[in-house]
């Protein structure tokens, strides 16, 4: 069967829905040898990655990812190629398919959160991606969480919808190479002690209660953001009095973040709203102590491994950061019970029953 992928969101800086997707295909083409897969590509950022799978080739497409074009294009290539299935691992489906059609819906903050995104997105996310869903043969998630606000705020049917958690990239572990360390470390000008950040900045990650919270601390570590620096937030830890603590790594490598969770003495993670939450786990699978929020999926995800906070108190929130800092046996017990909950996810497993998903669509077309 041929089944196509729509990775056109995969780009030289992965988060996200591009990392998934990227990750989904690559170990769907280790594992499945008898199906064939075509990832559509709006770049050359994979221009090498077909080149030893037998079983894997790119198709250039040149619709931008959510636009009108592509409404327009995909159809067309997808019956060019007289696919079989198409997966969309995002919210993007083109709403007429002419093959099989399976979409990951990874949250619906679109819906929650509609003043955070363009008009254009609104809309997209109205009359494309809502009928879409609806007539997709299934829907894979990545948490039971997700799946609840789905059925919820989308209307589609619980025996449509498969949870296939996220996997954490074998890069995210221990490294005890010094040299390494010690490297990163200089480059990005990173303090002795520190506590990190990973993710955007929009409104629901909280970021600027957590720089509340931090102020609240007396403590010798700094607070270190991912990324590059932010007028509003940089404005924001010098009226709090954190000028100097306060530090912003610039664009950062994916080589690069594994080491700097190795280097934090703390990751937290405050998020108001996720449908899965990977930095957590990617913390943990470094051996690093988590804090993060006790709402939507993330103590789904985070387990007892991380010490879950009320996302909506800066006291609580730091209370919680003082405690971690200050106690050495709390810190040694939380990098082994993350560890341990870092080992639960893997992308060999998120591939393996997105396969049993696609052969399960596909026989039915057989039938």
């Amino acid at each position: 069967m041929r089944i196509v992928i729509d990775a056109r969101m995969i780009t030289n800086e992965m988060h996200g829905i591009a990392r998934y997707t990227y990750n989904l295909a690559d170990r769907l083409t280790s594992i499945d040898p008898k199906n064939e897969y075509i990832l559509l590509a709006g770049n050359d950022c994979l221009a090498g990655f077909a080149a030893d799978r037998p079983n894997c080739r790119l198709e250039r497409v040149r619709s931008k990812f959510i636009s009108i074009a592509e409404q327009v294009e995909l159809p067309l290539v997808l019956k060019g190629l007289r696919a079989d299935l198409f997966h969309s691992p995002s919210f993007v489906a083109p709403l007429f398919c002419p093959c099989r059609l399976i979409m990951t819906v990874h949250d619906v903050n679109h819906m929650l959160f509609p003043q955070y995104y363009g008009r254009i997105h609104q809309l997209y996310y109205r009359h494309i991606v809502r009928p879409s869903v609806l007539k997709a043969q299934k829907i894979l998630t990545v948490s039971c969480f997700s799946r609840s606000e789905i059925i919820k705020f989308l209307g589609v049917s619980p025996e449509k919808i498969i949870v296939t958690y996220n996997g954490i990239d074998r890069a995210f572990k221990v490294i005890d190479k010094l040299d390494i360390l010690k490297e990163v470390r200089s480059r990005y000008r990173l303090p002795a002690k520190f506590i990190l950040y990973v993710g955007n900045r929009k409104p629901h990650k909280n970021v600027q209660r957590l720089i509340e919270a931090f102020s609240k601390l007396s403590t010798d570590f700094s607070l270190v953001l991912i990324g590059k620096a932010d007028r509003r937030l940089v404005s924001q830890a010098e009226n709090m009095g954190l000028t100097g603590r306060l530090v912003f790594t610039g664009d950062v490598t994916e080589n690069d973040l594994p080491v700097l969770y190795n280097l934090a003495g703390l990751f937290v993670f405050p998020s108001l709203y996720e449908g899965f939450g990977l930095p957590p786990l990617e913390a943990m699978a470094c051996g690093t102590p988590v804090i993060t929020s006790n709402r939507s999926s993330l103590p789904e995800v985070a387990g007892e491994a991380a010490a879950l906070v009320d996302p909506y108190s800066s006291e609580e929130l730091a209370a919680a950061i003082d405690r971690v800092l200050k106690d050495e046996g709390l810190c040694r017990q939380m990098r082994e019970n993350g560890l341990l909950q870092a080992a639960k996810f893997s992308w060999e497993e998120t591939a393996r029953q997105t396969l049993e998903v696609y052969e399960e669509v596909l026989e039915g077309q057989l039938k």
